[in-house]
């Protein structure tokens, strides 16, 4: 059954936001830049889970596609709770409340939904929490680096829009995104060096 909390949001530590840009960046430095065909609107580097969750570093960009939520399967909700951290940059996150309606225009599970749209802008350092199940979107304001956890059950669901088959997919070439790299290496050096006076 889908569910609708609003999103909370908390102020990250500045001990945690430097462990994380610490992990990012050794992440980058390791592997390079993530694969263009593994996400439609995202580029994604998983981590080893912990305490049961599910782990990976985003990077969002306004240009990499449209972020719109008219496509297909844009919508989505997860079976646990998640929580993203935004590391640098910022987005709107855009969560949806679902209400039976034999005349929605959304579908999830035979069942038809009409949704309602609430906007909330997250800035860097701010960690938001969203309970399970709640549909929800995100799209970038600018460049945007986020640290993403999730109840590790597997558990996702969209809710489709059978007006269009087209997806939110990706513009972007693979050297487009790895020419991206060495700018995000200096993204996470300059927001070190702003915490590493915090400390």
């Amino acid at each position: 059954m889908l569910e609708f909390h609003a999103v909370q949001e908390i102020e990250a530590t500045t001990a945690r936001l430097v462990e994380l840009l610490q992990e990012f960046k050794a992440t980058l430095q390791r592997d390079g830049m993530a694969s263009m065909d593994e996400y439609g609107d995202l580029l994604n580097w998983g981590l080893p889970n912990k305490n049961g969750m599910s782990r990976s570093l985003h990077v969002f960009d306004p240009g990499y596609c449209s972020f719109s939520d008219q496509f297909y399967g844009t919508i989505h909700f997860h079976g646990g709770e998640i929580r993203g951290t935004i590391l640098a940059g910022e987005v709107e996150h855009y969560t949806y409340q679902a209400t039976k309606d034999a005349n929605g225009d959304r579908f999830y599970a035979d069942d038809a939904y009409t949704l309602t749209k609430h906007t909330r802008r997250h800035g860097e350092g701010m960690t938001y929490i969203l309970p399970a199940r709640v549909p929800h979107w995100i799209r970038p304001t600018m460049l945007t680096m986020t640290y993403f956890e999730e109840e590790d059950n597997g558990e996702m669901g969209d809710l489709v829009n059978p007006v269009t088959k087209d997806t939110d997919s990706h513009v972007w070439t693979q050297a487009e995104a790895d020419a991206l790299l060495p700018r995000l290496l200096a993204m996470i050096d300059e927001r070190l060096a702003r915490l590493s006076v915090l400390v």
